[in-house]
């Protein structure tokens, strides 16, 4: 089963949240932790990231829209496209910082 870790801040910091398949819209997924108050979604909160497992691509607007990335194309996949590992700082892989609203899984 693929999974995937997202971090708010850079380094694995902040809150977290584990996905097990895409997500077209992020401001559908409810972002809820320590010290957070009020309401919120994780649209335009990522800056680091883990791959666990599968492969995985990422994009800057809802609905798989303007995708986002170089990729580490180790997968042989698609440019753009990210397989498991740790991504510390989402810039070093050409990823606006706090710009994602969607992701999507391509292969297990």
């Amino acid at each position: 089963m693929a999974e995937i870790i997202l971090y708010v801040d850079a380094n694995f910091g902040g809150l977290h949240t584990h996905f097990w398949g895409s997500v077209a819209q992020f401001t559908q997924m409810e972002l809820f932790g320590t010290g957070v108050s009020g309401s919120g979604n994780w649209n335009d909160k990522v800056s680091s990231f883990v791959i666990q497992s599968g492969y995985w691509q990422f994009f800057k607007d809802e609905q798989f829209q303007t995708q986002q990335g170089k990729g580490n194309n180790a997968s042989g996949l698609a440019s753009g496209t990210f397989g498991p590992g740790e991504y510390s700082w989402v810039q070093d892989w050409g990823i606006d910082n706090d710009a994602l609203s969607s992701i999507k899984l391509i292969r297990d």
